[in-house]
């Protein structure tokens, strides 16, 4: 029996990458492009795929994890990101069946969100070139707050409003 002292449900939120949109594509892409550029083999996408919720970071070190020089990473960090913003929704899409789960929230007059820990230089764009944007009553980014997840604030912010 629902406890009826609680308000009713009035947004869901999601998080971005490998919950609502499969960005993978777009990102494995990208991290090959940027292997090729250093005379590297690609990488399976089965691999890269396992990887691409945990970040660019993540991505560089399966990529380039031979590598020990701190700026070396960091340059091949920023080409791969640079890559990724140029080409952010070439192949990234809704997850199957949330199409659908969005509209659905939406006919019943209820709002959704997103709370990603994916920068706001990317995310928005994103979101936009996607058609979500201005479905979306709140999209909180990795740099949206002082924290990123997994601590509540990027959530409680979400909720605000």
């Amino acid at each position: 029996m629902p406890n009826s002292s609680l308000p009713p449900i009035r947004t869901i939120l999601f998080d971005l990458d490998g919950t609502l949109i499969d960005t993978a594509p777009d990102m494995a892409a990208a991290l090959n492009f940027t292997l090729e550029q250093e005379g590297r083999e690609h990488l399976p996408y089965e691999i890269i795929r396992e990887k691409v919720s945990h970040g660019g970071k993540a991505l560089i070190e399966l990529a380039f994890g031979d590598i020990k020089e701190s700026s070396r990473l960091g340059r091949l960090k920023d080409d791969f990101l640079e890559t990724y913003r140029s080409n952010l929704y070439l192949d990234s899409k809704l997850f199957p069946g949330m199409a659908p789960v969005l509209a659905y929230i939406e006919q019943r007059g209820l709002n959704w969100g997103v709370v990603t820990n994916k920068p706001e230089w990317l995310t928005l764009p994103l979101m936009e070139g996607l058609g979500l944007s201005s479905r979306s009553i709140s999209t909180i980014c990795g740099d949206t707050t002082d924290k990123s997840k997994p601590p509540p604030k990027p959530l409680l912010v979400a909720c605000e409003q």
